[in-house]
């Protein structure tokens, strides 16, 4: 998912365009192209699904609905990066702090064990 930066972005040579999907929806395709897209979407699974939440929008809603999902994924995708910065940044302070710990637990035993050393 990577790659991803459009809710439309069709890597299948044999997908349908988003011109030709958004004039699915609009009712604006001719008996012959609306029978091409109803045949490709039976083949398809996701596809077909995300299409039928889009027919139950009304159309003149539907650009607006899929800018809309464009902008939050391209926000998912720029927040997943930054955590992901973030956490490489914060990573050395981490173990720095997992070194100064063990350093402090053995000067802890260490002292312990001198001291029971000289009771004895």
């Amino acid at each position: 998912m990577s790659g991803l930066q459009d809710i439309w972005q069709n890597n299948d040579p044999h997908g349908l365009s988003q011109e030709k999907l958004m004039a699915y929806l609009e009712g604006k395709l001719s008996d012959e192209e609306r029978h091409e897209v109803e045949a490709w979407l039976a083949n398809e699974g996701m596809e077909a699904d995300a299409l039928e939440g889009l027919m139950d929008i009304p159309a003149e809603e539907t650009q607006e609905s899929v800018n809309r999902l464009n902008f939050q994924l391209r926000q998912q995708l720029i927040q997943k990066r930054e955590r992901r910065k973030r956490y490489i940044r914060e990573t050395p302070w981490s173990w720095v702090a997992i070194g100064v710990i063990l350093i402090l637990a053995a000067l802890a035993f260490w002292i312990i064990h001198l001291s029971l050393k000289h009771k004895t």
